[in-house]
């Protein structure tokens, strides 16, 4: 079974410019987090071996960066290279797909291609590790993220564990979710418990798995920088372009749609170290925000689709279950009310106005339900096209 171990790294100044917001991009001036994982990874015989190749893709907050982005992450891999087998998947390699795909073979429309892949959200470049993957000719590919550290010696053994077998349950092992090592937030704000208790309900769910007697327990949850898929399910599902945050949980939900299904594995454990340098939380929250009322509006949609397979709501819960009811409404006006207030106490009338306008969100966005999972399934069937010509 060939495996590839797939990383996005994201690149670009943090202001008031960007195009996309990512967590913490690095500043080309920076040295970053990826080269602490690419250290790290040097201790496992598979990789200094080549027997796993590493596949860094390389994106930035704004497009006219992208480029200098490709540049300075091959430069920044060298000192890497003679130490595993290590390529870079960049603008360069998107354009020359797209034309492979659009102008030679037009397999699809360049609007249709760019919708899926142009990385303009977290799913677009999610979508590029999953291509990048599939055309690695990989049986199973592992993702990280570039600001995490392995600490076991057979996470490779232990990533590949039953994948493509049933579990108990019966269900196929596609896809696995495994473990973030991390600190855990102290839940300073009382109000944020009653009305947003996302970290809270988030660590209960983890923990929930964390503690299972089994080892393999089916999920509707997965984080970005520590899953496993083989080459089907990559092939067949694709990131919702909707979704540019909590990609990696609505994945779940889209292949869940089609009958894939994933499975939290306890025993795979990562060190999650993000920079302290980070993306305002009232940019984060808002980008929640579109995530959850789409989330919950796909949810609605998908009970009325005779095209997709159902889920039992009781699977999402307590998170992100908790952000797909019908008091979502009021749990988004609440917390920017008071995530506002706070901002308005610290002296940043800035952060204090956008999350006022942040809290007329439910109010303002119209998603037609009537279309959604069509929409989906379009998306998907084009990008079925693409994977079946890569």
């Amino acid at each position: 079974m060939k495996k590839c171990l797939v990383i996005p790294t994201y690149w670009g100044p943090i202001n008031d410019n960007e195009e996309v917001i990512f967590d913490h991009p690095t500043g080309f001036e920076d040295e970053g987090t990826l080269k602490a994982t690419l250290e790290d990874l040097e201790k496992f015989p598979e990789i200094k071996s080549g027997e796993i190749e590493v596949l860094i893709i390389a994106v930035a907050n704004k497009a006219s960066l992208w480029r200098q982005t490709e540049n300075r992450v091959i430069e920044y891999v060298k000192p890497f290279e003679d130490k595993m087998k290590i390529s870079v998947f960049s603008e360069s390699w998107f354009k020359e797909i797209r034309n492979h795909q659009c102008l030679e073979l037009k397999t699809v429309s360049t609007q249709d291609f760019d919708d899926i892949l142009f990385p303009s959200g977290y799913s677009q470049a999610r979508n590029l590790c999953l291509l990048a993957a599939i055309q690695s000719n990989a049986d199973t590919a592992v993702f990280l993220d570039d600001d995490e550290l392995v600490p076991d010696l057979d996470f490779f053994d232990r990533a590949s564990y039953k994948i493509g077998e049933k579990a108990s349950d019966n269900g196929v092992i596609h896809g696995k979710a495994g473990y973030y090592d991390q600190e855990r937030p102290n839940f300073r704000w009382h109000w944020q418990l009653k009305w947003w208790p996302k970290d809270l309900t988030f660590n209960q769910m983890f923990d929930s798995f964390m503690f299972s007697d089994q080892r393999l327990n089916s999920t509707m949850v997965a984080l970005g920088g520590n899953m496993v898929m083989d080459r089907e399910l990559m092939s067949n599902i694709c990131f919702d372009p909707e979704i540019h945050r909590g990609e990696d949980m609505d994945y779940v939900f889209n292949a869940r749609l089609l009958g894939y299904r994933f499975y939290f594995d306890n025993k795979l454990k990562i060190l999650h170290r993000p920079p302290e340098k980070k993306t305002p939380m009232w940019k984060k929250t808002r980008e929640d925000i579109f995530r959850f009322l789409y989330l919950r509006s796909k949810y609605r949609a998908h009970l009325k689709s005779p095209f997709v397979q159902k889920t039992n709501f009781e699977e999402f819960q307590p998170y992100p279950g908790v952000f797909m009811q019908d008091d979502l409404d009021d749990r988004i006006l609440e917390h920017m009310k008071m995530l506002g207030i706070k901002f308005l106490a610290d002296g940043d009338r800035k952060a204090y106005e956008t999350c006022m306008e942040s809290a007329s969100l439910p109010f303002e966005m119209k998603i037609d339900e009537s279309k959604l999972i069509e929409k989906l399934l379009s998306r998907i069937d084009v990008w079925k096209k693409i994977t079946s010509n890569i």
